[in-house]
């Protein structure tokens, strides 16, 4: 699995990769949560779809808080 840093993510689309970093801020809509997430290089939206991603890790996303440290994978 590829590791990017975010400031770097426009030359990876249609890849799956891992961005690690810190969450600086969460919301949900009830069947999706929306975590953006900060590194060194800048910051980014990592997308998790409840129906896609599964009940666990669903409500493990959307317990994150801000400055959590977390590795986010999938696809750009």
């Amino acid at each position: 699995m590829k590791t990017a840093l975010i400031k770097n993510l426009s030359r990876h689309v249609g890849e799956q990769v891992t961005v690690q970093g810190w969450v600086y801020n969460q919301r949900s809509s009830g069947k999706i949560t929306f975590i953006i997430l900060r590194d060194g290089s800048g910051l980014m939206q990592g997308v998790a779809v409840k129906q896609e991603v599964g009940e666990t890790l669903f409500a493990e996303a959307k317990r994150l808080t801000q400055e959590s440290a977390v590795k986010l994978t999938g696809t750009i």
